[in-house]
């Protein structure tokens, strides 16, 4: 797959991405540990696609 390919696979990845990152540090600052350790989850899940998708 070239760039080009790639960068079209993980585009909506990367909204979904900065999303969850966006909610991780809210919910970290507000201390909600069960939320912040759902988050860590979805990122890793999202991390995984990404890769599944530039291969």
């Amino acid at each position: 797959m070239n760039p080009t390919q790639s960068d079209i696979a993980s585009c909506d990845l990367r909204f979904e991405l900065a999303a969850a990152i966006e909610d991780l540090r809210h919910y970290r600052g507000h201390g909600d540990h069960a939320a912040v350790e759902l988050m860590l989850a979805w990122i890793d899940a999202l991390l995984d696609e990404w890769n599944r998708r530039a291969r």
